[in-house]
């Protein structure tokens, strides 16, 4: 669902993680949409900016798919702590206690949420994957003192022991004063193997009387305790869904200083011998 086409990035106001495989085997079964009611994106001139996301675990009560421990926006990284006001949490029916700095915590690069490796706002509450539980919903609403853009943000979730960081939802973003933009691209093959088990289990049996019992004074024939064997076989067709995506991981920033001088910016003359 493409938003934000007015003055801003178009973006997705809706994220679906419970079509992203990680690590070959667990999901993490988890809609984010950005709530435009309760939303404002571009607040009257004095008013704060408000972004409300809405996080649902539509998941079964199986292995493969991973409860929520916490999630990262990663929001543009000149926004200070001192910019976010009126931090809200909901968990189903429950609003939730809030406490900046603990289970809501904001990480600026270089610094990066520990799990996920992902800068930004932190929201460490749980959800419980399975459709329909009273905890399998969530509300987050913050606001910011001072407005920004409105563009693609990663969000960053982690459950169990995966983690990823393949989907971006609408958010605040940096200005083009905030940033310097390059972008670079790496082609890269690849392959995932997949191992099919099947199974195979049986309901419940049905027991028929064939005919009229016999009751007389012969002994009981056949084998004391005894079993019967017999074999049904079935041929079946599996089709397996297969997601290719990518995350990225920075690696720490390398800094050369040029000369300190007074003044706007005087980039240098560009040698192109």
């Amino acid at each position: 669902m493409p938003c934000c086409q007015d003055s801003q990035a178009e973006c997705n106001n809706r994220i679906d993680y419970s079509n992203i495989i990680i690590g070959g085997e667990r999901i993490l079964p988890f809609v984010f949409e950005l709530d435009l009611d309760l939303s404002v994106l571009n607040p009257p001139a004095g008013e704060n900016q408000r972004f409300c996301y809405r996080v649902t675990g539509v998941g079964e009560n199986i292995s493969t798919y991973v409860s929520l421990s916490h999630w990262v926006l990663s929001l543009c990284p000149s926004i200070t702590l001192e910019q976010i006001a009126n931090v809200s949490v909901t968990i189903g029916d429950e609003q939730q206690t809030v406490i900046i700095g603990e289970n809501v915590a904001l990480f600026l690069p270089p610094d990066t949420d520990p799990t996920t490796g992902c800068p930004g706002l932190k929201f460490d509450f749980a959800i419980n994957k399975v459709l329909d539980d009273e905890n399998s919903t969530g509300l987050f609403c913050f606001e910011l003192t001072t407005p920004y853009p409105v563009g693609s943000v990663n969000v960053c979730v982690k459950g169990g022991q995966v983690s990823s960081a393949a989907l971006a939802i609408c958010g605040p973003v940096c200005t083009d004063e905030d940033l310097c933009r390059v972008t670079a691209s790496q082609l890269v093959n690849v392959c995932v193997p997949v191992t099919i088990r099947p199974y195979a289990f049986t309901g419940p049996a049905r027991t028929i009387c064939c005919g009229v019992p016999t009751v007389g004074d012969m002994p009981c024939g056949g084998v004391v305790n005894g079993t019967c064997t017999f074999y049904v076989s079935q041929q079946i067709c599996v089709e397996v869904p297969i997601n290719f995506g990518s995350s990225t991981t920075p690696g720490e920033t390398y800094v050369d200083c040029g000369s300190a001088s007074a003044g706007e910016c005087v980039c240098p003359p560009v040698n192109n011998d």
